[in-house]
């Protein structure tokens, strides 16, 4: 993971202004992808008043299985994870090749607290350790992912999920550097905690259960005081078995999202729509 650097500025600057970047620039470009998209519709078509072949579809063909639109975007996340997984496999081989695979995915894919580097806050997301753990985790992407698209729309969505991926990272990271914990992290926990958090919130009369205790059933924030106390348990008590810090912030960013985060998203990516138009009036007309 690298040496500790000398001070914590130039430990945190990179991955600080990492994580700013990648959350202001995929809410914007997400904003501008839905504005260009329901730009090309008719004006029938975007007031409800005719179906329209440009609109979004329902629903995709996927195999022979009808996806919903969320189901989609869930499908193509865990083919994301599922291929890194993959590669993770192939760099175990012999031979000079799948070394080279295993030096740039312990890089670029796995994140070291003490490292500085910037890119692992996102690589690392969409890492596991087994497949056991990218198992646990694609379930429970699979259960929250399609909600919160209907909810946020796709384009949101992805920018929501990357977003809360980097922050939660970012938040591990702290704990960690805090902690003086210097194994590397890996996993989409962080930004399952954030839908699942948003999720019970949102519905809170909604019953959830453990996979592990199915007869079990937890009202939404039941649950999620109850995964709080967890790991803020794992956290203080210095607990390996899961990154607790990164639970920990997609918990609370879960929380601030539903408490007036969400309307500081919208507002930001309304200003990024009206900018783009700005710029491309300024292009149209030079």
């Amino acid at each position: 993971g690298g040496p500790d650097p000398a001070s914590r500025g130039s430990l945190f600057s990179r991955p600080v202004i990492f994580t700013i970047v990648v959350v202001l620039g995929s809410f914007a470009a997400a904003a501008i992808v839905y504005s260009e998209r329901r730009k090309r519709e008719h004006w029938t078509v975007r007031m409800g008043l005719m179906p329209g072949t440009t609109r979004r579809q329902d629903h995709y063909d996927f195999m022979g299985w009808q996806l919903s639109t969320g189901q989609t975007v869930a499908v193509g996340l865990i083919a994301c994870n599922v291929g890194i997984h993959l590669l993770w496999l192939t760099s175990r081989a012999r031979g000079a090749s799948a070394a080279r695979l295993q030096s740039f995915l312990n890089r670029q894919f796995l994140h070291f607290p003490f490292s500085g580097r910037a890119f692992p806050l996102l690589g690392s997301t969409f890492s596991h350790v087994d497949w056991l753990h990218l198992g646990m985790n694609m379930l429970a992407l699979w259960s929250f992912a399609p909600l919160m698209v209907s909810i946020l729309g796709p384009e949101t969505f992805m920018a929501a999920y990357v977003s809360s991926g980097v922050l939660t990272s970012l938040g591990g990271m702290i704990v960690h550097v805090a902690m003086r914990v210097t194994m590397p992290s890996c996993g989409a926990s962080g930004a399952l905690l954030f839908l699942f958090s948003t999720s019970a919130l949102l519905f809170p009369a909604s019953k959830f259960s453990i996979i592990f205790l199915p007869f079990l059933s937890f009202t939404g924030p039941q649950l999620l005081m109850g995964v709080m106390v967890m790991d803020l348990a794992g956290v203080v008590l210095g607990w390996r078995m899961f990154h607790h810090g990164a639970h920990l912030a997609g918990a609370v960013l879960g929380i601030a999202f539903v408490n007036g985060g969400a309307k500081v998203v919208h507002s930001y990516q309304m200003w990024s729509i009206a900018q783009w138009k700005e710029v491309k009036r300024a292009l149209q007309g030079s």
